[in-house]
């Protein structure tokens, strides 16, 4: 799911605003299985690095994939907000990207002060999430409930979700929680970029998501509303909301 993510949508796309530079160095931070860093590997990345605060998750999985295919990609366990950044990878990257990550982080703006450190002059970080106010913007369905499954019940009065909350699956209750409390949205992701001394390059948003064709192995087209984004309703209710920010200096 995450390679061809990548090699349908995510490459062509920054081919086509023109950041994607040959041999370019590229970052992924919370690269879980690493798909995503293969494909831009395979497509000529010249080095290329993943991150993500799941130690185990790189070292079993992440890292013994990209052997096998005999792709060369460092992986690290490294949190982007409580960490240090390394000395080796300051102003080293052309991308750095960010998927379905953004809104699981407490402070989004110090993770984009962050995140300009390692881009080069003129890189970028590229952002996909689904927008809190999104259907399910909340990842209630990882409650496995039959209320979990349902849109936007996340959206209902706090006391009252958290009793659904309390009914769910007790290892993904507590990030459905902090989802809640985090409520991430396309407008203040736009907002902590700017503060972070980062320029909006593109933006786009869709109603049904590009990565549902590949995470249901189903021909589920995808339905842009970018044409659409003054309208404050589509950028809160877009199923998700994609970012490319320029490191201007």
């Amino acid at each position: 799911m995450q390679y061809r993510l990548a090699v349908h949508t995510l490459i062509p796309w920054l081919h086509h605003i023109n950041v994607l530079p040959n041999n370019a160095s590229v970052c992924e931070i919370g690269c879980a299985e690493g798909g995503v860093l293969d494909a831009f590997v395979e497509h000529g990345t010249q080095y290329a690095l993943g991150t993500d605060i799941a130690g185990p998750l790189l070292d079993q999985i992440s890292a013994p994939i990209a052997n096998h295919l005999g792709i060369e990609a460092t992986f690290v366990h490294h949190d982007v907000i409580g960490d240090d950044i390394p000395d080796a990878w300051k102003e080293r990257f052309d991308v750095v990207l960010l998927r379905d990550v953004i809104e699981h982080l407490d402070d989004a703006e110090r993770a984009l002060v962050n995140i300009r450190r390692l881009i080069r002059k003129g890189g970028c970080v590229v952002l996909t999430f689904p927008p809190y106010t999104s259907p399910f913007g909340g990842h209630q369905q990882l409650l496995g409930t039959k209320l979990g499954a349902l849109p936007f019940v996340h959206l209902l009065p706090k006391k009252l979700f958290r009793s659904i909350i309390d009914r769910g699956d007790p290892m993904n209750s507590g990030e459905v929680e902090r989802l809640n409390h985090i409520r991430c949205s396309a407008d203040g992701i736009k907002s902590s970029a700017k503060h972070a001394g980062l320029q909006l390059l593109d933006e786009r948003y869709f109603g049904i998501r590009p990565v549902f064709r590949w995470k249901y192995n189903k021909p589920i087209p995808h339905i842009e509303l970018t044409s659409l984004r003054k309208l404050g309703v589509v950028r809160a209710l877009a199923m998700e909301a994609a970012f490319v920010f320029r490191n201007p200096k």
